[in-house]
């Protein structure tokens, strides 16, 4: 019979790890503990990701923001030494980021990012699946109950790879570093492909063609386009060696990306871009007839087109395009200046945006875009 007394000399049990799917706020140093338990990565979900950008870009927050930039590869280590806590070990830290944010405070964190210093260490970049969609001039009602069994299999691949290791999805490691994050391979056949894709996006690159932040945007393709070929793979119960279907569509999947990335950034290097889209669709939906003043705009406090000002910027992009002409009209004594809208622009098979020139039609010297 063991002596009571040998309880006293049993280990301290350790208590249990919370596995961490999602946070929503968090130091940097407290991100570092929950990364330590939590090997495989966890999430950061922000509903409105402004209250995220803005607070990593305060003064004293400069840890949080380097320590977010150095979470993004997936598999370095990083140690926290602090007299508090001790040291922290992460083998790899992993985080993703996962919210919303309006196409207007986007683009005007990214502008005074870019005054102020901050928004050229590659942070905007790191937003990989990024998309700004263009809301629909229709709207349908839809009331059903969604598909269970699409939810069912998705769930079903999320707790099925949860409950995997690297080594269990076919990865291997190297002999210099059996403690390093497990990889896989392309296979023979899908390797060629990554290839080919590859030369065709460092010569883009290398091109000139693109604005700087766009660029250091799509140079961080050379890892999303495996990352994704290797999820669309894992997704469909693969092991081992990414194959040619995986890939071919993540690269379809970077193409799709990529028109966003162009929108997002296209809209931050030309202010004003984002009114201009917005009075070109109301003219092409006909909310805007014949000819206008700024006044007939504003007044009808339209998003993003909601003062004088703004209204004859707009109006001004559209007169360089071709789908405006502007005169100034003598009304009782006085100087009024409109806008008359170019009929070629109600040509358009639907609502569209300028993008694109046609040839002067004899309609006031118009030349410019209008058409896709």
């Amino acid at each position: 019979m063991a002596d009571i007394s040998d309880r006293d000399h049993d280990p301290e049990p350790k208590p249990p790890v919370r596995r961490r799917y999602m946070l929503n706020d968090t130091t940097a140093e407290k991100l570092g503990v929950i990364l330590q338990e939590n090997p495989n990565g966890t999430t950061v979900f922000r509903d409105e990701l402004t209250g995220l950008l803005r607070m990593l870009d305060k003064p004293g927050n400069e840890t949080a923001r380097s320590f977010f930039l150095e979470c993004w590869n997936g598999d370095g280590n990083f140690v926290f030494d602090r007299i508090m806590r001790g040291t922290v070990d992460i083998a790899a830290c992993c985080l993703s980021i996962l919210g919303g944010i309006q196409p207007g405070p986007l683009q005007g964190y990214r502008q005074q990012a870019m005054k102020i210093g901050a928004g050229d260490d590659g942070l905007m970049q790191r937003f990989q699946l990024l998309v700004q969609p263009d809301q629909s001039t229709t709207w349908k009602n839809v009331d059903r109950w969604p598909s269970k069994d699409a939810k069912n299999r998705a769930f079903e691949v999320f707790e099925r790879l949860d409950r995997m290791d690297g080594f269990q999805m076919g990865g291997g490691v190297d002999d210099y570093n059996r403690d390093a994050v497990p990889y896989v391979r392309f296979s023979r056949e899908a390797q060629p492909v990554f290839d080919d894709w590859r030369t065709g996006l460092e010569h883009r690159l290398r091109a000139g063609t693109d604005g700087q932040a766009l660029e250091s945007h799509l140079a961080k393709y050379r890892s999303l386009i495996p990352s994704l070929a290797l999820l669309l793979h894992l997704a469909d119960s693969g092991t081992g060696a990414v194959g040619r279907p995986a890939l071919e569509r993540a690269i379809r999947w970077g193409r799709y990306l990529e028109s966003h990335a162009r929108r997002v950034y296209g809209d931050a290097d030309r202010p004003g871009m984002q009114s201009t889209r917005a009075l070109a669709r109301k003219i092409t939906d006909r909310s805007v007839q014949d000819s206008f003043s700024a006044r007939d705009i504003y007044r009808n406090e339209w998003s993003q087109l909601n003062d004088a000002n703004t209204v004859e910027q707009a109006a001004g992009e559209l007169e360089k395009l071709g789908w405006l002409v502007f005169r100034q009209l003598e009304t009782g004594g006085r100087k009024a200046g409109r806008w008359f809208i170019n009929p070629r622009v109600y040509e358009l098979t639907k609502p569209t945006e300028p993008t694109q020139g046609v040839a002067s039609d004899g309609y006031g010297g118009f030349v410019g875009g209008v058409g896709r």
